[in-house]
């Protein structure tokens, strides 16, 4: 070691130091990293004194360079620091720049349809059509534990969900999958033909209502990330409100399929607060698991599940094209779309603790205190007028100021989800095409 160290200190002091390859004291930079270069000339062929491949850059030796990559996508907001140029890792300004989106942009994010729109295709195993991913339900096969009693038992197989709850909870499974459209009727029909899924394995029976429960949860698992985006974000609550109550007036003018004042809505749920059990005097403890409830008899409502309000009037929509339908807010029905009272019970709190969040939101924007409440002639706290009681529904608003605070989107994704899954046949009408699915 003696003789080592004064060999390595002399070789260090004799090489040369090339300020080029010296990395800067900048942190690298994180996140997506871009690929797009600036595409060389176009070779040329003819009129040459030498062969092309003595070219340094050519498209037969050097194909790469020539390869034509994706800019890096808009984000919604962008720090300071990366507004103007992005470091790589060796110090050299990237080519790509990332930059923010435009209003116009902003509104097309905000738009959940859209979104899901643009996910991945897969091909459906029923209907043998391409169709996005938020449109279909990921099933995979999983190896069952075998017993200490068994160990040389040959290990069994199952099919179970695969990607329904959110990644924050738990990553989807490594391996190959199968995609089936995102209906009930589309799993039962596979369940009644052995080996449609996967060869030589029949998908368990209560392999429905172990989606539908894991559609539910992913419910509840966005509205426990915006409640977490919410309380990060807390401006701007006055101006872009994420969520609210809607009054028994305009309750009663969405059901009677006049336009609200609201043209942010994205979707109304009809959550009212469950009733305490007459023996104990509490409510039902909120249910968050993976598993599903105890089978108990629910209450049979003879409402569905969520229903289509016209938002616009009709007479905007007298000229357009039959192509263009007239815009509609899902109307969802707590008590059809969440049988079980512990999911029920989870599902109003959450919401709950959003509003919460966003009223603290506006008296802090407001200077810190509750707003006086209002008063009469007389000096005494005035009385709500009949019709501006707040109701059991809950307005969901996304739009390109909304984004700026939370992304309401995969929100209302997951109850689109939830009721394509609760909608109708898949194969009444039309065999699995675009018509049926959406």
């Amino acid at each position: 070691m003696r003789k080592l160290i004064p060999r390595l200190l002399n070789r260090l002091a004799q090489r040369s130091v090339d300020a080029e390859h010296v990395r800067p004291l900048r942190p690298p930079a994180q996140g997506q990293r871009s690929l797009r270069r600036p595409p060389p000339p176009p070779p040329v062929f003819f009129g040459r004194a030498e062969s092309i491949l003595l070219d340094e850059v050519n498209p037969i030796t050097t194909p790469r360079a020539y390869r034509r990559h994706k800019s890096l996508p808009p984000q919604v907001t962008l720090p300071e620091s990366q507004k103007t140029h992005t470091f790589s890792r060796d110090g050299t300004v990237e080519h790509d720049v990332r930059r923010e989106m435009t209003a116009e942009e902003r509104d097309w994010w905000a738009n959940p349809y859209l979104r899901m729109l643009a996910t991945p295709l897969r091909t459906c195993t029923r209907s043998k059509r391409y169709l996005p991913t938020d449109f279909l339900i990921r099933l995979s096969i999983k190896r069952l534990p075998s017993p200490r009693a068994s160990a040389n038992a040959r290990p069994s197989h199952t099919i179970v969900p695969d990607g329904l709850q959110h990644p924050k909870f738990k990553n989807r499974d490594s391996g190959r999958g199968k995609y089936i459209v995102c209906r009930r009727a589309a799993v039962q029909d596979a369940l009644s033909k052995p080996g449609s899924i996967a060869r030589a394995l029949t998908p368990p029976t209560a392999l429905p209502a172990y989606i539908a429960h894991l559609l539910r949860l992913r419910v509840l698992q966005e509205l426990e990330l915006l409640a977490a985006r919410l309380r990060s974000r807390p401006h701007h609550a006055d101006a872009a409100p994420i969520l609210r109550r809607l009054t028994q007036r305009e309750f009663a003018t969405l059901r009677a399929g006049r336009a609200p004042r609201d043209t942010g809505a994205v979707a109304v749920l009809v959550v009212p607060p469950l009733n305490r059990d007459p023996a104990t005097g509490q409510r039902p403890a909120p249910h968050m698991s993976p598993l599903p409830e105890p089978a108990r008899l629910a209450r049979v409502s003879a409402l569905p599940p969520s229903v289509l309000c016209r938002v616009s009037p009709a007479a905007e929509h007298s000229g357009a094209p039959d192509v263009l339908s007239p815009m509609r807010v899902p109307l969802y029905n707590g008590v059809p779309l969440f049988p079980g009272r512990g999911q029920r019970v989870a599902l109003h709190a959450r919401l709950c603790h959003v509003l919460k969040l966003e009223r603290d939101a506006r008296w802090r924007h407001g200077g810190g205190e509750a707003p006086p409440p209002a008063e009469s002639e007389e000096g005494k706290p005035a009385k709500r007028r009949r019709g501006e009681v707040a109701s059991h529904a809950f307005l969901l608003r996304s739009s390109a100021d909304t984004v700026l605070r939370a992304d309401t989107v995969p929100l209302a994704i997951a109850l689109w989800r939830l009721r394509m899954w609760e909608g109708e046949d898949v194969w009444e009408h039309g065999q699995g095409t675009w018509g049926s699915v959406v």
